[in-house]
């Protein structure tokens, strides 16, 4: 496995090499191979004490119009939900905690709008389930939060996202 990984319309590519086990779009393909109607999160990448579970999405792509807030929030719940899940079940958030982000690429993202985003998904995540159950030892998510490329490019260094032919993409 390479740790190199292009988003859907093949625009942008993110670099986890650093990380000592990650993953692309193979958990989809797996889904899609199964019959099953389950959807997986963009990148997915582990490192000491977290999963990384990755969301992208270039809304300066024509064919990424959101029609219907509401639906388009709960296709980003479903593919945490559902990446969880696997992850569990291969045992790999043993002694780790999950945290999600989802990566926004856009013309300007409103302070207002990215914030009311973030609050109305981060609330269907299970924070306040993990929370109040003390049985769930392993905790589900540890963070949510919704970043710019830039942003995501400040907050993990070893996880370099860029645009395809932007002049000072590095791939080691």
């Amino acid at each position: 496995m390479s740790g190199i990984y292009k988003d859907e319309a093949e625009n942008y590519e993110i670099n986890l090499q650093k990380a000592p086990w990650s993953m692309g779009g193979e958990l989809q393909d797996k889904f899609r191979a199964a019959g099953s109607f389950l959807n997986a999160v963009d990148w997915m990448a582990e490192t000491e004490d977290t999963i990384l579970l990755i969301e992208f999405k270039d809304y300066n792509h024509p064919l990424s119009k959101i029609e219907d807030r509401e639906k388009f929030y709960q296709g980003i719940l479903r593919k945490y939900y559902f990446s969880v899940y696997y992850l569990t079940a291969c045992g790999r958030l043993n002694n780790k905690v999950a945290n999600y982000v989802f990566i926004a690429e856009a013309p300007s993202i409103d302070k207002i709008i990215g914030k009311r985003a973030r609050n109305s998904i981060k609330r269907r995540l299970p924070f306040d389930l993990q929370e109040q159950n003390h049985e769930i030892s392993n905790k589900l998510i540890d963070h949510f939060d919704i970043v710019s490329v830039s942003k995501w490019n400040e907050l993990y260094p070893m996880f370099p996202l860029y645009k395809l032919g932007d002049a000072g993409q590095i791939r080691t």
